[in-house]
């Protein structure tokens, strides 16, 4: 026990201020010619008092000493309430939630025991956490539990948080184990149970169900992988992952089903996949090759297999937009050298594209005995969608050509230019009229003249793998070359080039896109950038050798690549044709989540300044499975917004509408739909998770933190009952007297005294 003090403004202030109070009460002492020494001594004695007090507030002492208290402990119940409690694979055949009941009916005199000596309290959780009341040892369950998440690892960690203040005699978790939550609720349970480890708190588990076994019958699509935009009439593969439980060599019959025009769906394609033996995924590609453009719902099935309990993950669906084919090319092939021959190059690439029946090319080879040729009639806007400029020195066309080829790209059309010894700096294009359409810069002294070794300072040496880049690449439609697996490992697949030009990095344009560049070792260097210019899209191809990839066995993929760089370059796969445009960052969204929208406006009038983006508004409105309307706020003002809509809660097809106006005139609309898929987190994997528990339990151990059998509860809870109900904890305690009401009365009391005496003494 001792006095600790504590001076308001420091020891110094408080001295200065003892003192002068000190002398105060005799150099300003109570004067008036009729007063006695007694009163003058009483009023003396007042002040002095009173002054004493203050000094004692200003010192602020405190009382510092140790007691013991007795700390009464908490016992926790967690229980899980969600639907995949509701299989029946518990004791005796009953479900888990019935075996949870009665486990606790088995243990409540336990409880009761356990509520007389400490705290108790019981909460469930699903996706949400939610005390449960209890009486006489018996705690009040819900009749079903059905809960749409199991957020054990944010309920437990919400559970530490809100009761954590006091000593816990543990923690008791009655639920399968497994965590099927989705953000924000997705926290790992072990950031709970190292919390409780860290304040001493045991943590008991106690799984209920049966874990998985591989014994489920089950058939289930759980990847689905196709573009989100395709062309009339040309071949379209959907591929996914049909996983197989329970039914070893039994034909599943997959089928793929494509929207009509009355909104049903119709199969077009369907393969038998058998499983060899239990718990295997199965890749599958199907194709169809889409007649009339628009946006159509795509859906892969698996047909239900006798014996399945849960069919609602039997298929997933996306949305496909389909557009338009017919696009013109003109590919503009340069010699090798003066009186040459083109290279390969060109022959694989007209190869490729002609297998596209709605693509139309014409080629024209130039071999420079002509040079400066004037094609400005034939390459005007209107007589081309895309050119291609494959090593193609500037030589070849006159300057007159080139600025109509250039007035083509910025009124509309796609362009083109491929590596090669003569593109680009090396081809002469500094200062021409394409180079101000492309999407890179025309570095200075790049010449290649005709005849010359290889620059090296223009070129990369190969090898040259190309890397989609993230998170543009892997999402750009030129690089979905096989959908039947992810964009990166696809690219990861294919051969490597002999070289490149060097584009380099800091001659791509502000406006431009990376979308594909070198893979490590060495720093990444542009090999494909996209851009845009006026109206019309432009691409730069460091490479010349895809034909590499046709030789060495992917033929398809190099059909592909070429097929959809002309058709992006003509925007055939472009929402944006329209004066309003609505593009959704996914086609399929989980409930429970969010999903990103960009609106815009495509107004010709943008490009004169005639249209005022800043009366332009944006209303955009989703309807959800259940047809009722939501607004999603975009804000206004510019060319480009974004809305996000949050109210992902029905299983279903959403439909979003977007109208855009400028100072009351209707610009137009758009349309999209996106869905969110009828899957149960619950009950499409309900296998109980015991080794989870165990390990939450685990982090416990040193603490007295055990997993153990549902059947074991009513022996853990009357152990707990036999813990000691109080512990003796020992505290610090402070006691101050200079801010108590007592100090502060006795204080007014004193000044109310002496002004009292005075007055009657007829000193005031």
């Amino acid at each position: 026990m001792q006095w600790v003090f504590h001076p308001l403004g420091g020891d110094w202030t408080v001295t200065l201020v003892t003192s002068l109070l000190l002398v105060a009460p005799w150099v300003l002492g109570p004067r008036g010619g009729g007063l006695t020494p007694r009163r003058k001594a009483t009023l003396g004695a007042l002040r002095v008092a009173t002054t004493l007090l203050l000094l004692v507030a200003m010192a602020r002492p405190t009382l510092v000493y140790t007691k013991s208290e007795e700390v009464r402990s908490l016992l926790l119940m967690l229980l899980d309430s969600s639907r995949s409690m509701t299989v029946e694979d518990g004791l005796a055949g009953a479900s888990r939630w019935r075996n949870v009941a009665d486990s606790l009916a088995a243990s409540e005199r336990s409880l009761a025991a356990i509520a007389e000596k400490h705290d108790l309290r019981a909460y469930r959780f699903d996706k949400s956490l939610a005390p449960l009341p209890i009486s006489g040892g018996r705690i009040a369950l819900p009749s079903t539990p059905d809960g749409e998440e199991t957020t054990l690892g944010a309920s437990l960690s919400e559970l530490v948080e809100r009761e954590g203040a006091q000593r816990l005699l543990g923690v008791v978790v009655l639920s399968d184990g497994a965590q099927r939550a989705t953000p924000p609720r997705d926290a790992p349970p072990s950031d709970a149970a190292r919390r409780l480890a860290a304040e001493a708190a045991p943590l008991y588990a106690l799984t209920f169900g049966a874990r998985a076994t591989g014994e489920r019958a089950d058939v289930a699509v759980d990847d689905l992988s196709v573009s989100s935009t395709a062309y009339a009439k040309a071949p379209l593969d959907v591929g996914g992952l049909v996983r197989i439980e329970g039914y070893p060599n039994r034909p599943v019959r997959v089928q793929l089903l494509w929207e009509n025009a009355e909104g049903e769906m119709a199969a077009v394609d369907a393969v038998s996949l058998t499983a060899d033996g239990g718990g295997v995924a199965l890749p599958v590609v199907l194709r169809h090759a889409p007649t009339e453009p628009g946006e159509w719902k795509v859906t892969l099935r698996a047909e239900s297999q006798e014996g399945e309990t849960v069919t609602g993950n039997n298929e997933a669906s996306t949305f496909v937009t389909v557009r338009d084919g017919g696009v013109r090319v003109r590919q503009l092939v340069g010699a090798q050298r003066v009186a040459g021959a083109p290279g390969v190059e060109q022959r694989f690439v007209r190869a490729a594209l002609s297998a596209s029946p709605d693509i139309a090319l014409s080629r024209t080879v130039f071999d420079y005995r002509q040079p400066r040729r004037d094609l400005a009639e034939s390459l005007r806007p209107g007589e081309f969608d895309v050119v291609l400029l494959d090593n193609l020195d500037a030589e070849a066309l006159n300057t007159r050509t080139w600025e109509s080829i250039a007035n083509a790209v910025r009124g509309g059309a796609g362009l083109a230019m491929l590596g090669g010894k003569h593109s680009f700096g090396p081809g002469g294009y500094r200062g021409t009229p394409v180079a101000e359409v492309l999407p890179v810069m025309i570095g200075r002294a790049e010449r290649q003249g005709f005849g010359q070794p290889l620059r090296e300072d223009v070129h990369l040496p190969g090898p040259v793998w190309m890397t989609p880049t993230e998170p543009l690449g892997v999402r750009h439609p030129i690089l979905q070359i096989d959908p039947s697996q992810g964009v990166a490992s696809a690219w990861r697949g294919m051969p490597p080039l002999s070289g490149a030009n060097r584009l380099g990095v800091d001659n791509v344009k502000r406006s431009a896109q990376v979308i594909a560049a070198t893979a490590p070792p060495g720093a990444p260097q542009p090999l494909l950038v996209v851009g845009q210019a006026g109206l019309g899209r432009t691409m730069a191809l460091a490479i010349d050798m895809t034909w590499r990839w046709r030789m060495e066995g992917r033929a398809e993929e190099h059909r592909r690549f070429w097929r959809q760089a002309v058709l992006w370059l003509a925007k055939r796969d472009d929402t944006r044709r329209n004066p309003v445009y609505v593009e959704l960052a996914s086609r399929r969204a989980q409930r429970g989540a969010s999903l990103e929208m960009t609106v815009g406006v495509n107004d010709p009038r943008l490009e004169s300044g005639a249209l005022d983006l800043a009366g332009v508004e944006y209303r955009v409105v989703v309807t959800d499975p259940n047809g009722l309307k939501h607004v999603a706020p975009a804000p206004g003002g510019a060319a480009r917004s974004t809305a996000v809509f949050r109210n992902i809660t029905a299983a279903g097809d959403y439909t979003v509408e977007l109208t855009a106006t400028a100072d009351g005139e209707t610009l137009g609309s758009a349309r999209a739909r996106f869905l969110a898929p009828d899957h149960d987190l619950e009950l499409d994997r309900p296998s109980a998770e015991p080794q989870i528990m165990a390990q939450l339990a685990d982090a416990t151990r040193e603490a007295g933190g055990r997993a153990l059998a549902p059947e074991e509860l009513p022996a853990l809870l009357a152990e707990l009952a036999e813990e000691e109900p109080m512990r003796k904890q020992e505290v610090i305690a402070r006691v101050t007297y200079w801010d108590t009401w007592p100090f502060l009365l006795l204080f007014v009391g004193l000044l109310t005294t002496e002004w009292w005496l005075r007055k009657r003494w007829g000193l005031v």
